[in-house]
């Protein structure tokens, strides 16, 4: 039985898709089309191409008092691209309350690195709205970059095998054979929004938490065009060596048929190699965008 099978065989429908069924919609084919996404990734790499306006707003807890802020910062930004695509981002404010550097401008903290490496790029950066661009991260580059573009992947492309990671890998593979077991998936229509969506939901069985690194996952798809309008989902694992435990949600829009990151909330946990465990939350703002930029060609 192979994975498409398989999940077939246990996907919980509604009342509401068993009637889309009777009436010709072909639960099979959306199954195939959730497995293959990558609508939800390329929003994150359009983001990354087109210009348009950031806020955003990063706070830093204390451990085990989650009420007790450490530190906190707040930026307005502009995301520029030049004539040969280079992107770059310029902040137009910055206020910052606590200790989230170090005295020669390091960040203290592993997700305000990341943070500020993904959403706030100082230095011009090639760019292009292509999957391959990303993949070719994975191969190439030295092991810290290698590193972070796992940490991209993880969260911003959950549902993949991510090559090369111990113990996590191929448990981020939801869809085959292997990790079909621990999961409870979910067809069902809901409202996102002020639009009417097709959800499906991917969580982890009540025991199986030790097998898993997706604990939840929810997609809400575009009923006609099938791109990734949100998504909700919670990473979770813990080792010796690496403990995370986040949450992130992410809002989608399409404008000119371009599929484009509105809203980014992330709350989590990290503990890291030669890195002080952290509580950190964020939210991200985007909008303006600029779609009448074209890519040019390789």
């Amino acid at each position: 039985m192979d994975a498409q099978e398989g999940i077939r065989a246990v996907v919980s429908l509604d009342e509401f898709v068993v009637s889309s069924a009777n009436e010709g919609f072909d639960v099979d084919e959306f199954i195939e089309k959730v497995k293959n996404d990558t609508t939800f990734y390329q929003a994150f790499l359009n983001m990354r191409f087109y210009p348009h306006d950031i806020r955003g707003a990063l706070t830093v807890y204390y451990k085990g008092e989650e009420a007790a802020e450490r530190g906190s910062m707040q930026r307005e930004a502009v995301q520029h691209l030049d004539s040969i695509q280079y992107m770059w981002v310029e902040i137009l404010s910055e206020d910052v309350q606590g200790r989230i550097r170090k005295r020669n401008g390091e960040w203290r903290y592993f997700t305000a690195e990341m943070y500020d490496e993904v959403f706030f790029p100082e230095k011009p950066r090639r760019v292009l709205p292509l999957i391959v661009k990303r993949e070719q991260e994975l191969q190439s580059g030295s092991r810290i970059e290698k590193h972070k573009s796992q940490i991209k992947r993880l969260m911003f492309n959950p549902g993949t095998e991510i090559e090369n990671v111990p113990f996590i890998g191929d448990r981020l593979a939801i869809f085959e054979d292997h990790m079909i077991p621990y999961y409870d998936y979910a067809l069902f229509q809901a409202r996102r929004g002020d639009k009417d969506c097709l959800a499906f939901s991917c969580i982890t069985k009540v025991g199986e938490e030790d097998n898993t690194v997706i604990r939840d996952l929810t997609s809400y798809f575009d009923p006609d065009t099938y791109h990734v309008l949100a998504r909700e989902y919670r990473l979770a694992y813990s080792n010796l060596l690496l403990t995370f435990d986040i949450r992130m949600e992410v809002d989608n829009a399409l404008q000119q048929g371009i599929l484009l990151p509105q809203k980014v909330k992330y709350d989590g946990f990290w503990n890291v190699p030669l890195r002080k465990a952290e509580i950190i939350r964020f939210e991200m703002t985007c909008d303006g965008y600029d779609t009448g930029v074209m890519p040019l060609r390789e």
